[in-house]
């Protein structure tokens, strides 16, 4: 295991465990819940269309190239997911690279049509390392129900920021 302070690497090939004020844990080859936000959460609403189809489009962008993603969903001032690098020549891709990757493009293109500049995605994202199958089922209902929990619609089908489920897919065809 390794653990340090710097910024992540480009490619992990080992359990690699970081701190700044958040600890950040990436097990290479594992599936990882994620949760990033807005830096100030009156600049925009995440759910517009417009604001949301960027997420969107960044979220799928290297969807099976750097890492598979298995769900998500975008709320008004944050965005959860679940996710597993891939594995490359050089190892797996680090967690901390992929979601800089996305914050940092969404928040050029999210400034750029609210005509804004500066930060917009807080510095650190919340990880977890998805240790079992029923914790990735328990977290998969979480992004699914998270919509209706927050009182946006009263059935989690009505949201249309949401992805894949296919953790869920018996769970929510039973819906």
């Amino acid at each position: 295991m390794s653990e340090t302070n710097d910024r992540s690497p480009d490619f992990i090939q080992e359990f690699r465990k970081t701190r700044r004020r958040l600890p950040h844990w990436q097990a290479p080859g594992e599936t990882h819940f994620l949760t990033y936000g807005l830096l100030d959460r009156g600049c925009c609403d995440l759910t517009v269309p417009q604001i949301a189809r960027i997420i969107v489009d960044a979220l799928q962008f290297r969807h099976e190239e750097r890492y598979l993603l298995h769900d998500w969903v975008i709320m008004p001032t944050h965005v959860h997911l679940i996710l597993c690098p891939e594995m490359t020549g050089d190892g797996f891709y680090s967690l901390s690279k992929i979601i800089g990757g996305m914050k940092g493009w969404t928040a050029r293109e999210i400034n750029r049509v609210i005509g804004r500049r500066g930060a917009f995605w807080q510095d650190e994202s919340f990880d977890r390392v998805i240790r079992s199958d029923a914790e990735c089922r328990k977290r998969a209902f979480y992004i699914w129900m998270n919509p209706v929990q927050a009182g946006l619609v009263d059935h989690p089908r009505k949201w249309p920021w949401w992805g894949n489920g296919w953790f869920c897919r018996g769970l929510r065809s039973e819906e």
